[in-house]
C-alpha cells in the first residue's frame, strides 16, 4: 500500500479476538486528518467503518486494502487477555485479516499490557503469533526487551528473542509462590511482604516458555541497573522462575566489578531471598581462637513447614566441624534441632559436639508437650568455638521436658528439669543447681463467682543434687478475694493461707525429716485514675494520674532450718514491689506488715490511644522490721525502702530515653542507676548509648558499672559506619567492641566488620567479617547481620527498606 505523494498515510489496522466465532466482525481504518502540508500527520482515534459502506475505500489508496472477517482463534489460556483488542500501527500495513497482516515503518502492536516496536511486524492471526524485526522493542507486564529479532506466540507466551537486552521487573513475595502447604500446615518461616525485584542482563537468546517463564542462553545477569552493573553472573543457561521465584544456571562465573570470583557449574538462586533448597553462598572469616574459619551450607527446601540446613566448617586451629540445622511447623507441632560435631579437635586432641532441641507439640484433648533440650561436650565449647556474647556467658543449659494439660478453669503441668553446668577455665564447680524429676504444678481459677475470684495453687517437686540436701516439697495455696471496681477506681482485698510441707531424704545434721509451714496472707490493693486534657509543644494530649496504694500482711515463722531448693532474692523494681513474697520460690515466704504507695503518670495521644510518655515513683514503708531472709542475707531494719523511679517514653522527634532508678535513703547511696537513648532519625540511622550501675547489695544482681555505645550511621552517600563499645569500670575491661564498615551500592552490599568479644576464661576473641551481598542472588564471606543485631539497638539492615524486611538462610 502507497500513501499520498504529499506525504505517507498512516493507518491503522485492528483486529479484535475471541473465544468464539465473532458476528459482525468489522475492521477499522483510521484515516489522516487534512492537516497542512508542513505538519507531521496525526494519528486518528479508531472509528468502526461499515464495510458495505461508500467510506469503506479511501480514494487516496492506489490498491485498495481487502478485508474478510476474522476466523475463530484458537482457545487462549484463562490468564491471557483473550477479549481484548490487538491494534496494529505503522506507515504500510498489507495483507488480509484472516491470515496474516504485514506492517512497515515505525510499526507497533499493541494488545492488552503489551507493546511490539520495530522496523517491520508480521502479525499471523491464527497462531496470534508474531514476528518482529529490525530496531525491536518488547514492553509486557514490568518486562523490556530490545534487539533485531523476536518470534513470540502471544497466547501462550512461547517464542525466542535473538541478540536481547533484557530487564525484568517483577513483584515477587508469598502471593506469587503457587507452592501452598498442604492441608493444616504452615509455612517454616514468614511469609514475605511484597516487594519489587529486578533482573538485568543481556544474551544471544531468550526463550519465552510460558507466562513469567523465561530461559536465557549464553547470557548475563544482575540485579544492578542498566549503566551501573558492578556485578553480573554470565552463564551458559540461565532459568527465570517468576510462578516459583528461583533462578537456575549452567557454568557459571560471577564477576565483581568486571573481575570474576566465582565459578560453578550449577547454581540454583532464589529471585526474592526466600528460601529455596541448593548450596547457599560460603562463609569465611577470622578469629583468634579459630583462625582462618570457612562453610558452605545446603539449604534443603524439603516441603513448605519444615526444612534442614547442614554446614561443613573447617577452621585452621581446630579442624572440621559439621552442623546441621532442622526445622518443622505445623498446626500442632514446632520443632527446632541444631547439633554441631568435630571428629577431632586439633587445639585439644579431643571430640566435641553441641546440641540443642526446643520441641512443642500439642496432642489434642488439652494436653501439650514441652522439650527444650541442650548439652555440649566441655565446659569451654561455646568460648572456643563461638562469637556471640549469649552463648559465651552460658553457665546452665537446661535440659527440660513439660507436659501440659488445661481446661476451662483448671490447668496442671508435669516437668523434669535437669542442667549442665558449664564452668569455663577449669574453674571450681559452682552453681550447681537441684535436679527436678519430676515437678507436678496445679492453677485453678474461677474468676467471677457471685462477685468472687476464687483461685487456688498447688505445686509439688522433689529436688536431687549430689552433694546437697534432698527432698520432697508440697505447696498449696487457695485464695479468695473481693474485687470491687468502680470508673476511675478500685479496691481488691485478698486472702488466702500458705501451706507448705518438706519431706526431706537427705538431711543436715540436726535437721528434722519433716518440716511445714503454714501462713494466712492478706492485702489489699487500691488505686484510682484521674484524666486531664492539656497542650503541651503545640499538640493536645491527655495526661493521666495513677496512684496505688498497696497493704500485704504476713505473720512471721521461723524458717532458719527449711531448705534452699530453687529460691532466691527477687529483683526489686516496680513488678516485684507489689508482690506478695520478696523471694522467688517457695522456700521462703517472707514475713510482712508493709504499706506500697505509687505513682504513675502518662501522656497519651488522644486521638490514636498510643502512650507517648511515661513516669513512676514509688516506695515501701515497713511497719514491722523483715525477719526471714536467706543464709548470709543482711536484713535491712529500716522503715522504708529503697525508692524506684522510671521514666520511659519518646521525648524528641525519633528520641526515646529509658530512665530507672533505685535509691537507698538510709545510706544516701545509688543502688542502681540505668538511663540509655536512642535516635533513629532514618532507616539505616541509630545512635544509642546506656549507662548502668548497680552497687551490688544484697538486693541486686551483683556488681556493674559499665557504659555501652553503639552506632549505625550514614557518613555520606553509600557508606555506613557501624560500631559498639562495652566498657566494664568494674573489672577495667572491654566487655564487646565492634568496629565496621557498610556500602549499599544498591544492588549489592559490602560489610566489614571487626569484633573483639571478652570471653568467661582466657583471653579475649577477636573476630574478622567480610561479607558481599549481591541482591536477590546469593552472600559471600562472613555473615555479621546477626550479630549487629544483637548488639547495636535498632541495627537495620542498609540494603533493605523497612517495608521490605527479608529473612534469609542463614
Amino acid at each position: 500500500m502507497t500513501g499520498s505523494p504529499r506525504r505517507p498515510l498512516h493507518l491503522l489496522f485492528a483486529c479484535l479476538f475471541s473465544g468464539s466465532q465473532m458476528a459482525q466482525a468489522t475492521p477499522v481504518i483510521p484515516l489522516e486528518s487534512q492537516a497542512p502540508a508542513d505538519q507531521e500527520p496525526s494519528r486518528l482515534v479508531p472509528i468502526l467503518l461499515d464495510p458495505q459502506a461508500d467510506e469503506y475505500r479511501d480514494s487516496q489508496v492506489a490498491t485498495p486494502l481487502v478485508l474478510r472477517q476474522s476466523r475463530r482463534m484458537r482457545p487462549i489460556p484463562p490468564k491471557s487477555k483473550e477479549a481484548r483488542p490487538s491494534f496494529l500501527i505503522a506507515d504500510q500495513i498489507e495483507g488480509q485479516s484472516d491470515t496474516s497482516s504485514k506492517a512497515e515503518g515505525t510499526a507497533e502492536l499493541r494488545k492488552a499490557d503489551t507493546l511490539l516496536f520495530a522496523d517491520r511486524i508480521t502479525h499471523h492471526n491464527v497462531e496470534d503469533e508474531v514476528e518482529a524485526e529490525g530496531h525491536v522493542r518488547l514492553t509486557q507486564e514490568g518486562v523490556t526487551l530490545s534487539g533485531p529479532y523476536l518470534k513470540l506466540r502471544m497466547a501462550d507466551q512461547i517464542g525466542y528473542f535473538d541478540q536481547a537486552e533484557y530487564q525484568i521487573r517483577r513483584m515477587v513475595g508469598s502471593q506469587n509462590n503457587r507452592r501452598s502447604p498442604a492441608p493444616g500446615m504452615a509455612p517454616a518461616l514468614p511469609a514475605l511482604p511484597p516487594r519489587q525485584s529486578t533482573a538485568y542482563g543481556q544474551a544471544e537468546r531468550i526463550h519465552f516458555e510460558g507466562e513469567n517463564q523465561f530461559r536465557i542462553e549464553n547470557g548475563t545477569y544482575s540485579t544492578c541497573k542498566p549503566g551501573e552493573v558492578d556485578w553480573y553472573a554470565k552463564s551458559s543457561e540461565i532459568k527465570l522462575d517468576y510462578d516459583e521465584n528461583r533462578g537456575q544456571a549452567r557454568d557459571t562465573s560471577v564477576y565483581f566489578k568486571d573481575i570474576p570470583f566465582l565459578y560453578t557449574p550449577y547454581l540454583d538462586f532464589p529471585l526474592n531471598n526466600q528460601r529455596k533448597s541448593g548450596i547457599l553462598a560460603p562463609t569465611f572469616g577470622s578469629s583468634t581462637r579459630t583462625g582462618l574459619d570457612f562453610s558452605i551450607p545446603y539449604y534443603w527446601n524439603i516441603a513448605p513447614n519444615y526444612d534442614a540446613t547442614i554446614t561443613p566448617r573447617v577452621m585452621a586451629k581446630r579442624g572440621l566441624q559439621l552442623g546441621t540445622e532442622l526445622r518443622y511447623l505445623d498446626a500442632f507441632t514446632n520443632t527446632e534441632a541444631q547439633f554441631e560435631y568435630m571428629t577431632r579437635d586439633k587445639e585439644l586432641d579431643a571430640r566435641r559436639y553441641a546440641y540443642t532441641l526446643r520441641h512443642t507439640q500439642t496432642l489434642g484433648y488439652g494436653f501439650a508437650t514441652r522439650i527444650n533440650w541442650n548439652g555440649v561436650s566441655d565446659d569451654d565449647y561455646f568460648t572456643d568455638l563461638s562469637n556471640r556474647v549469649v552463648s559465651t556467658s552460658q553457665r546452665q543449659l537446661p535440659k527440660e521436658f513439660t507436659l501440659d494439660y488445661g481446661r476451662e478453669w483448671w490447668s496442671a503441668s508435669l516437668q523434669t528439669l535437669r542442667y549442665q553446668t558449664l564452668n569455663p577455665g577449669d574453674e571450681s564447680a559452682i552453681d550447681n543447681p537441684y535436679f527436678i524429676s519430676p515437678r507436678i504444678n496445679f492453677n485453678a481459677r474461677i474468676p467471677e463467682w457471685h462477685g468472687l475470684d476464687l483461685q487456688a495453687v498447688g505445686q509439688y517437686t522433689r529436688f536431687t543434687h549430689t552433694s546437697l540436701v534432698q527432698g520432697d516439697r508440697t505447696v498449696f495455696y487457695p485464695q479468695i478475694s473481693l474485687p470491687y471496681v468502680q470508673p476511675g477506681f478500685y479496691i481488691t482485698p485478698k486472702f488466702g493461707v500458705h501451706a507448705t510441707h518438706y519431706a526431706l531424704s537427705q538431711q543436715l545434721a540436726g535437721q528434722p525429716e519433716s518440716l511445714q509451714r503454714t501462713l494466712p496472707i492478706f492485702s489489699l490493693d487500691a488505686g484510682m485514675t484521674f484524666e486531664r486534657d492539656m497542650t503541651l509543644g503545640g499538640r493536645e494530649w491527655t495526661q493521666t494520674l495513677e496512684p496505688r496504694l498497696y497493704y500485704l500482711n504476713v505473720p512471721y515463722k521461723d524458717q532458719s532450718q527449711f531448705p534452699i531448693f530453687d529460691t532466691g532474692l527477687a529483683d526489686f523494681n516496680f513488678g516485684q514491689i507489689f508482690n506478695e513474697n520478696r523471694f522467688s520460690g517457695y522456700d521462703r515466704v517472707a514475713n510482712a506488715n508493709q504499706l506500697t504507695a505509687a505513682l504513675t503518670t502518662r501522656l497519651i495521644d488522644p486521638g490514636t490511644g498510643a502512650e507517648q510518655l511515661r513516669a513512676m515513683i514509688g516506695q515501701r514503708y515497713y511497719f514491722a522490721d523483715p525477719k526471714v531472709g536467706l543464709p548470709g542475707e543482711n536484713l535491712q531494719q529500716n522503715k522504708l525502702s529503697d525508692f524506684l523511679a522510671a521514666f520511659t517514653g519518646q521525648v524528641a522527634p525519633k528520641t526515646y530515653v529509658d530512665v530507672a532508678w533505685q535509691y537507698n535513703f538510709n545510706n544516701s547511696t545509688n543502688e542502681r542507676f540505668t538511663i540509655g537513648s536512642r535516635y533513629q532519625p532514618a532507616h539505616g540511622q541509630v545512635i544509642s548509648a546506656t549507662y548502668r550501675y548497680n552497687r551490688g547489695s544484697s538486693q541486686s544482681l551483683g556488681t556493674m558499672d559499665q557504659i555501652d555505645l553503639a552506632a549505625q550511621w550514614n557518613l555520606s552517600g553509600r557508606w555506613h559506619v557501624v560500631g559498639r563499645y562495652n566498657y566494664a569500670f568494674d573489672s577495667s575491661r572491654l566487655v564487646e567492641g565492634i568496629a565496621g564498615l557498610e556500602y549499599n551500592a544498591g544492588c549489592w552490599a559490602g560489610r566489614f566488620v571487626a569484633q573483639r568479644l571478652e570471653s568467661t576464661a582466657g583471653s579475649p576473641n577477636t573476630s574478622l567479617f567480610f561479607q558481599l551481598e549481591l541482591n536477590d542472588f546469593g552472600q559471600i564471606g562472613s555473615n555479621p547481620i546477626h550479630m549487629l543485631q544483637r548488639s547495636v539497638p535498632g541495627y537495620s539492615k542498609i540494603n533493605e527498606l523497612p517495608s521490605g524486611s527479608l529473612l534469609s538462610n542463614e
